[in-house]
């Protein structure tokens, strides 16, 4: 394993023809439901470790007190799953970072619902202890959310729930993410009502046969989109892409199109190439629905030194890392000035010359961060502390990179 990664500064025109992973999103709801219902198969796996730690967990491979990696995602439905498994007792805990994100509003909501779910060492934080029971289900209301990963672990088991399920809630970010929940739940054979803040599934309902399609991941085309802004001349092929698809992140051709990317879909595959632009005023966007798209189009507005000012940035702060703390990081080192807030970053002008001198940056322990750092290799070398965080969604990123 690397402890760090050295890029040469790319000076030639780049191109490439590569096979992006399945979306995580789609696989770890699907693996969720395949675990509950043998009638339900996957069209593929993800190699993402975040997907293969939900897998062995859900499988009870890890044993009765499994160490769930970094991802929250597989924490918080690995929970989930547990609660409803009638007799079942399990332990789950993850890396330091991992049991300190949030996991209480989950914890709470799966009590009210029958579950027992409880802290074995600190308050409002993993390990969990769970006893697994036949959960009641019913109505609840959840407020505002901070995480639709929390609605999403609720409406994956709902099937399960004898009274059904009616959630309700006031706000939650990232509303994609429920609408794909949805989708596949529909397609598995459940008859759902979803609104923009209300779930409702009646009980009694059976799934049919089924194999869930898996679509390539497009947060993963985000770190491409940002190769191709950067680049002077750049052909890049995406194999297996379609212009319809379940997940929200595809929005990525959208915010990337006015910094210089082409592109179109031809034969199964998305082909992304640079275009001229004209210069930009201000950028603006809010990213609320597609939070994981930030790291790369930030990074590109700040390396090509548009103004902008991107909102919907809230659930940043509770990632892997603290995302907008290490965007003004990279602000700081390139020797702009930004302006953060709780849900924002905003940068009104940039210096003439950046910063100079040797550019190494920490990838933080997240996958997102070290995947945006590697573009800037297309304007000075760079080197990256802990590589290999990109495993957790894409563990062939730097396979992929370096073919470039």
């Amino acid at each position: 394993m690397l402890d760090n990664i050295s890029l040469p500064h790319i000076t030639k025109p780049v191109q490439g023809t590569f096979e992006l992973p399945l979306s995580k999103s789609m696989v770890n709801r699907a693996l969720l439901l395949a675990a509950m219902y043998p009638e339900i198969t996957l069209s593929g796996m993800s190699t993402s470790s975040d997907s293969v730690y939900l897998q062995q967990v859900l499988d009870g491979y890890l044993g009765d007190s499994a160490m769930v990696g970094a991802g929250g995602t597989t924490l918080r439905f690995a929970t989930a799953y547990w609660a409803c498994q009638e007799g079942a007792e399990m332990e789950l805990y993850g890396t330091e970072r991992l049991n300190k994100r949030p996991i209480a509003p989950l914890v709470d909501a799966l009590n009210a619902l029958g579950a027992s779910v409880s802290y074995t060492a600190v308050e409002g934080e993993a390990p969990l202890r769970i006893q697994g029971r036949n959960l009641k289900g019913g109505r609840l209301h959840l407020g505002h959310v901070s995480s639709s990963q929390f609605i999403t672990a609720l409406m994956l088991v709902s099937p399960k729930m004898e009274e059904g399920l009616h959630l309700t809630w006031d706000s939650a970010p990232s509303q994609p993410y429920l609408v794909m929940t949805a989708a596949l739940l529909r397609e598995s054979g459940f008859e759902v009502l979803l609104t923009a803040e209300e779930f409702k599934i009646r009980a009694g309902q059976e799934p049919k046969k089924v194999e869930l399609f898996i679509e390539r991941d497009w947060s993963a085309v985000a770190f491409w989109c940002e190769v191709v802004a950067l680049s002077n001349e750049a052909n890049i092929e995406l194999l297996g892409f379609k212009l319809e698809s379940l997940q929200g992140d595809s929005r990525v051709l959208d915010y990337f199109e006015p910094l210089g990317v082409k592109s179109a879909f031809e034969n199964g595959s998305l082909i992304l190439t640079k275009k001229p632009i004209l210069p930009l005023g201000k950028f603006t966007a809010n990213l609320i629905s597609e939070p994981d798209l930030a790291q790369a189009l930030i990074t590109t507005l700040l390396v090509t030194k548009v103004p902008f000012e991107i909102h919907g940035l809230q659930t940043l702060t509770t990632k892997e890392t603290n995302r907008i703390a290490a965007l003004e990081h990279l602000a700081h080192t390139l020797g702009v000035t930004v302006k953060s807030t709780r849900d924002s970053l905003s940068c009104a002008d940039y210096p003439d010359v950046f910063t100079s001198g040797p550019k190494s940056y920490d990838s933080l322990e997240d996958h997102r961060v070290a995947m945006s750092l590697a573009p800037l290799s297309l304007r000075f070398p760079i080197t990256i502390k802990d590589p290999s965080v990109v495993a957790k969604s894409y563990p062939e990123f730097w396979n992929h990179f370096t073919q470039l």
